[in-house]
């Protein structure tokens, strides 16, 4: 199974957004990918949030090291 990248989640969402912009979701799909879209949306706050972790840690060790 292919782990989910941050790029690929984003390009997922846009799309759904899209679709919904243009009302190409069915009424009775709607909860659903609202759902799907809301998950996303955590998945992407949570790597955004590690990333700025990690590279907050990498500034910290090269300050360290000066």
């Amino acid at each position: 199974m292919k782990k989910k990248t941050y790029s690929d989640t984003l390009m997922e969402l846009e799309a759904i957004v899209e679709k919904m912009n243009r009302g190409d979701i069915p009424v009775d799909k709607l909860a659903e990918s609202v759902k799907v879209a809301s998950e996303m949306i955590k998945f992407l706050r949570q790597s955004l949030r590690a990333t700025e972790t990690e590279i907050a840690e990498v500034l910290k060790s090269i300050d360290e090291k000066s």
